[in-house]
């Protein structure tokens, strides 16, 4: 997350009175300049100055000094009353923050300085967040962001993601299971061994610095097979720490022992972070990853070496890819709030209703209108200088600042606003075929599609692969906090799984043996109190589904 800064938060009181229909809008009327202090996720000081950022700034009269966001900072912040003026509110500390008085009510806020939040579409996040994510209250604390339905891009980047040319090289081989894409990923090592500079390549490795403690590694194979907490593929919660047959944990405990005992596992497995794996990636000394996000720099010059070399997305037709599904809450710990320190809620409020506006959701995902994109025919349209710069990436892409905001727009990508386009007009068929590259092409041609996700999508639409969609996000947003007794729980427990994963891929010989240590390891967090952690889940989920009238 990142932080604007909001000093000299006292100016007068200044209504919006932007026109809604218009993405290159006029600015707030009469809008003295102010500088606002705001905690967001994921987008950090680089945002500020890009094109994006100072239209913001044009349009609202707010200069946003950004920080990035940390979790040991934001507890000293919130011990010592000294929140930034606008936040986004993790959800585990909504009670704490309501109770404490550390964030206001909005709800006559909205009224005065929200038009865009009061507008229908809004209506049942407002309700859905005045209902789950107000301690009770029945106020309106938060303003919800990335609200509406996702789909499949241009590519699918959650996945199984290996070197194109090497998997072509086998014969594009079926993998129907971990233990296939092990086997393919030992064939590419043992044919690949070495780096033209003589390093030794590794099949698997694993970033250990994500998600609380370090586990988002840990569980990340469930990305690929569903397995976990609820399980996608059965549409019951699983307890994921105790049920290694259904648990995207157990998973990808399995996939890494494997690939141990294949001689394919990356020394660094439980030690790496994820600049360590972009490393390894761009070294050339690692073949896969659960997603394409490191190897980004990677295929930049694997393309200079040949029109087919690259890292790519292999659909499977099994299991689940992280897309899809439709969400009334938006995404969670991403809500704006304004924090009690702010000495002018006015023009805070003024700020968090551009954002999540049509305009400001178009402007962050897509640019400026009249410089980055056009209405042609009546249709909004990305420009191609636009689309050309995207696809060279560097400096000057980074300078349009498009698609540094996403955690903090309020309709996701693609959200139809009311000129017919979408939130974010790449995700159209004419864009994508201008993205297609010759590695694309390569892949395109084998699966028979126009563009990388379209092979995903083709499978999620046949029912074999499950998505998002069968993922009941609402409700698990909707989950009341922790008791402070389950945090402790949760803390011990996954304390326990960081420290002991290695001792059961690493220290296990033989499947027998894996067996053992994944059984000695279960009972640890079992007495640790997993089953207590899961048993409170369930109820409280139960609970929630009853609610929303799911029940």
């Amino acid at each position: 997350m990142a932080l604007f800064v909001l000093s000299g938060c006292n100016s007068a009181n200044i209504a919006s009175t932007r026109n809604a229909e218009n993405n290159n809008a006029p600015a707030i009327a009469s809008a003295e300049p102010i500088t606002l202090k705001v905690q967001v996720s994921s987008t950090g000081k680089d945002f500020e100055n890009t094109d994006v950022y100072n239209e913001i700034k044009r349009i609202t009269g707010v200069t946003m000094n950004l920080e990035t966001y940390d979790e040991q900072k934001f507890k000293v912040q919130l011990a010592g009353g000294d929140l930034p003026d606008i936040i986004q509110v993790p959800n585990k500390n909504i009670k704490e923050l309501i109770e404490g008085n550390n964030i206001i009510p909005l709800d006559e806020l909205v009224k005065t300085d929200g038009p865009d939040i009061l507008k229908p579409v809004y209506d049942k996040s407002l309700a859905y967040i005045r209902k789950f994510w107000s301690d009770d209250t029945n106020k309106l604390y938060m303003i919800p962001v990335q609200t509406g339905s996702s789909s499949f891009g241009f590519e699918q980047q959650i996945g199984f993601n290996v070197r194109w040319d090497y998997y072509k090289e086998l014969g594009y081989p079926k993998i129907g299971s971990i233990d296939d894409m092990v086997n393919v990923l030992t064939e590419m090592v043992e044919r690949h061994p070495l780096t033209k500079d003589g390093k030794k390549v590794y099949g698997v490795s694993m970033w250990n610095d994500w998600g609380s403690l370090g586990t988002w590694g840990l569980r990340s194979m469930g990305l690929i097979t569903g397995n976990g907490l609820f399980n996608v593929n059965t549409g019951q919660l699983v307890n994921e720490y105790t049920d290694p047959d259904k648990s995207g944990i157990w998973d990808t405990a399995r996939f890494m022992f494997m690939a141990q005992q294949n001689g394919i596992l990356d020394p660094d497995a439980f030690t790496a972070k994820y600049n360590d794996i972009v490393a390894k990636g761009s070294e050339g000394t690692l073949l896969s990853s659960i997603a394409t996000w490191p190897f980004a720099a990677a295929n930049a010059e694997l393309l200079k070496e040949g029109p087919d070399k690259g890292f790519v997305t292999i659909p499977l037709e099994w299991g689940f890819t992280n897309i899809g599904g439709t969400t009334i809450a938006g995404w969670s710990d991403r809500a704006w709030a304004i924090s009690s320190n702010c000495k002018n809620p006015q023009r805070a409020m003024d700020l968090i209703d551009f954002l999540v506006s049509e305009q400001g959701s178009r402007l962050i995902e897509s640019g400026i209108e009249g410089t980055h994109w056009d209405v042609v025919d009546g249709k909004p349209a990305m420009n191609m200088d636009t689309v050309k710069l995207a696809a060279a990436g560097g400096d000057s892409w980074k300078k349009t600042g498009i698609g540094q905001m996403a955690n903090q727009q309020g309709f996701s990508d693609h959200t139809r606003l009311s000129d017919g386009g979408f939130v974010n007009l790449f995700n159209t068929p004419e864009v994508y075929a201008t993205k297609v590259n010759s590695l694309n092409q390569d892949y395109d041609a084998y699966y028979g599609v126009s563009y990388p996700a379209e092979a995903y999508q083709k499978y999620a639409e046949q029912g074999k692969v499950k998505t998002l969609d069968q993922m009941p996000q609402d409700v698990m947003n909707a989950m009341p906090p922790q008791p402070d007794a389950i945090k402790r729980i949760v803390a011990k427990v996954d304390e326990l799984l960081v420290k002991g994963m290695p001792i059961v891929v690493l220290g296990s010989k033989t499947d027998a043996e894996f067996k053992e240590n994944q059984t000695a390891l279960i009972q640890k967090l079992v007495e640790a109190g997993a089953d207590t952690y899961f048993d409170w889940y369930k109820q409280a989920f139960e609970e929630t589904k009853a609610k929303l009238g799911q029940g």
